[in-house]
């Protein structure tokens, strides 16, 4: 077969290929929104407003969330838009009619929220994540395997309440995912050559994201960043301070997630 034949059916069989995969996408897995330890402050730039918000897998039969894969807020589920004013006055709303919710990167372990700064109003703005969300994937058409009703109404209901227990509120504490999520949000996510980045970072962190915290959350957050300048590929310039943190942050969600899928499996 001549070489031009033998390279269209090749790019045939990708294309036809393709089509398959196009037509067999299911929607992914429902995600429990964690508890937030107060309000996430939403980071501006190029006039869209977010934040990354750590999630976990509730129905561990269904496909992983692909980065960027829209998600919407559950029915039952409070999340609190909170604005502050260039005086000082807060508002308070409910977030879900404004923002965006996509996955923040493959896997369950991660969410971006994301809001058009025009919409805002306000000189600043973060969000509170309230106690057992719940989102679902976004339907779209040639679903092979949709949410039904009755997938949404067990997400929200026994599995979600079961991985408040586990996760949210449960024994092993939440709260080094708390401070990684807090560095994330601080850091950029580009890498920073500068030869005093190490100290300029950590002062772009400590700043926004734990001015007034507590001793020992200022102290964990230190050590996870040292942690990650002791990354090779952060020293040598490979991927961002913030990259690695969000590492860190993805392998320890995934021991949450492993112990609630325990927990499910030994209940059912």
């Amino acid at each position: 077969m001549p070489r031009f034949q033998q390279i269209l059916l090749a790019l045939a069989a990708v294309g036809f290929g393709g089509f398959l995969a196009s037509a067999g996408q299911a929607a992914t897995q429902s995600l429990a929104l964690l508890e937030t330890d107060g309000a996430t402050p939403l980071q501006c730039d190029g006039g869209i407003c977010r934040a990354e918000f750590s999630t976990f897998c509730l129905q561990k039969e269904r496909d992983l969330p692909r980065s960027g894969d829209p998600y919407r807020l559950a029915e039952g589920g409070r999340l609190t838009l909170v604005l502050t004013a260039k005086d000082g006055s807060m508002t308070r709303v409910p977030a879900a009619d404004y923002i965006r919710v996509e996955a923040a990167r493959s896997g369950h372990t991660a969410v971006t929220v994301s809001i058009d700064q025009k919409q805002l109003g306000a000189q600043t703005a973060s969000i509170e994540v309230g106690e057992r969300v719940t989102l679902m994937p976004v339907p779209f058409a040639g679903d092979d395997n949709p949410q039904t009703e009755q997938d949404r109404q067990i997400a929200t209901g026994p599995l979600r309440q079961l991985a408040a227990k586990i996760v949210d509120r449960g024994p092993h504490d939440v709260a080094r995912v708390h401070t990684l999520n807090r560095l994330i949000n601080a850091l950029p996510a580009t890498i920073d050559r500068r030869s005093d980045a190490r100290q300029t970072l950590w002062r772009r962190a400590a700043g926004t994201a734990f001015d007034n915290a507590l001793k020992a959350r200022v102290q964990a957050a230190k050590q996870e960043y040292a942690a990650c300048w002791q990354d090779r590929l952060v020293q040598l310039h490979g991927y961002s301070v913030r990259h690695c943190l969000q590492r860190r942050h993805d392998g320890l969600m995934w021991q949450h997630v492993k112990r609630y899928w325990g927990a499910v499996g030994a209940g059912s």
